[in-house]
């Protein structure tokens, strides 16, 4: 059970990131550039300073490794095109269907059986986030190509977890994050053409290196390890911890108001979320992977 709260923890502070893209005025192509070069930076020298460089090895999968930071870029780019074409709740709320994917293709792909309380909990999580995300709508009609960039992100996203899960097998933590964010990177900067305000000032400076170094280096490795501790059906779910958790920081730190659909709705996902950790069964096989040390 540990392990499946490691993972409700690591999602609920994502709710963090909300926050910092708020306080900046970046272009969205801006802020996932630079978020994804200073990871790999951070990874780089993180592995450097310790003296394993050779955690930074792909001597295997190099084409599946590739292949991930390319679904990572694709992702971001049709999440931040979502809110563009609509807003950020129809983003959440078709983003968000990537637990469903997950909860369909990965006993396809990867050696994990079909999870009932996984599925169990995708009814409340997806009820609750519904809520969340249609609290502040108005009524308002999304464009159908709103509604395919955001589905399509979340397809994205739930291909992103099952490579990273398969990798995990294969690599250690740091090699995949390092090259996946490169990857990444290098998919968005054609996009740095078409955006403004690409210079953070001083004050965003700070918010940015947070994002980059904390909120995606150091949580991207402790969310590919634990890759190898849960099931990608069940950190799926967990997931949906995040925009709980983003609503209530903007309600505490930004003094966004709280209705009760945004009250109900979280209190929706937080118990699908105690669902899956406390009757979700952590990952049998994470052995044949690359050990804990590395």
């Amino acid at each position: 059970m540990r392990w499946n709260v490691a993972a409700a923890a690591l999602s609920a502070s994502w709710g963090f990131i909300s926050i910092i893209v708020a306080g900046v005025d970046l272009s969205a192509e801006a802020l996932v550039f630079y978020r994804l070069t200073l990871a790999a930076v951070t990874v780089a020298v993180a592995a450097w300073a310790l003296g394993r460089i050779d955690l930074l090895q792909v001597r295997a999968g190099r084409g599946r490794v590739a292949l991930l930071g390319l679904v990572l870029g694709v992702h971001w780019l049709l999440y931040f095109e979502t809110i563009k074409l609509s807003s950020v709740a129809v983003a959440v709320l078709t983003v968000y269907t990537a637990p469903v994917f997950l909860a369909l293709l990965a006993p396809l792909a990867l050696p994990e059986g079909r999870s009932r309380v996984a599925l169990a909990a995708l009814v409340p999580a997806g009820a609750g986030l519904t809520f969340i995300a249609l609290a502040g709508e108005g009524g308002t009609h999304p464009r159908p190509l709103a509604i395919t960039a955001g589905i399509a992100a979340a397809v994205t996203y739930a291909t992103a977890v099952i490579l990273a899960k398969q990798l995990t097998v294969r690599l250690a933590v740091p090699a995949i994050q390092l090259w996946t964010y490169l990857v990444a990177a290098a998919v968005t900067i054609p996009f740095l053409a078409v955006g403004s305000h690409l210079a953070p000032t001083w004050e965003e400076a700070g918010y940015v290196l947070l994002l980059g170094i904390v909120f995606t280096a150091l949580s991207g490795l402790v969310y590919v390890w634990l890759l190898r501790k849960v099931t990608a059906q069940a950190i799926g779910v967990l997931a949906y911890l995040e925009p709980v958790f983003a609503a209530l920081l903007a309600w505490a730190i930004l003094g966004q108001r709280l209705g009760w659909a945004i009250v109900a709705g979280g209190a929706l996902i937080i118990v699908a979320g105690l669902l899956v950790v406390f009757y979700e069964p952590a990952e049998a096989a994470t052995v044949a992977g690359p050990t804990a040390a590395q």
